[in-house]
């Protein structure tokens, strides 16, 4: 899968999630709750899957309504990795890193 802004491609191996593909692969990425997905500091924006995403679980669903999330918007946490998923850390998340 690919991380951008970096246009990192990083292997998903026995990851469970997107966040901790990116934990692995040293892809900075907020996650203030730890990846129970209560924070939504690692939401990510879907820029291309190969195939149809699965469901958000009813976690990810609640905090999407609550928030306004876009259909492309997804808790990297909540995510399961694809082999061709794009997805991109928002600006605001990415300086918040610096």
């Amino acid at each position: 899968m690919r991380f951008f802004p970096q246009d990192q491609v990083c292997p998903i191996g026995r990851a469970q999630s997107v966040l901790e593909v990116a934990l692995k692969s040293g892809i900075e990425i907020s996650h203030s709750c730890g990846g129970m997905g209560s924070c939504t500091t690692c939401r990510v924006i879907v820029m291309r899957s190969p195939s149809a995403l699965p469901p958000r679980n009813e976690l990810e669903q609640e905090i999407a309504d609550t928030r306004g999330f876009a259909e492309d918007e997804r808790l990297s946490c909540q995510l399961p990795p694809l082999e061709g998923l794009e997805v991109r850390i928002p600006e605001t998340l990415v300086s918040d890193l610096d």
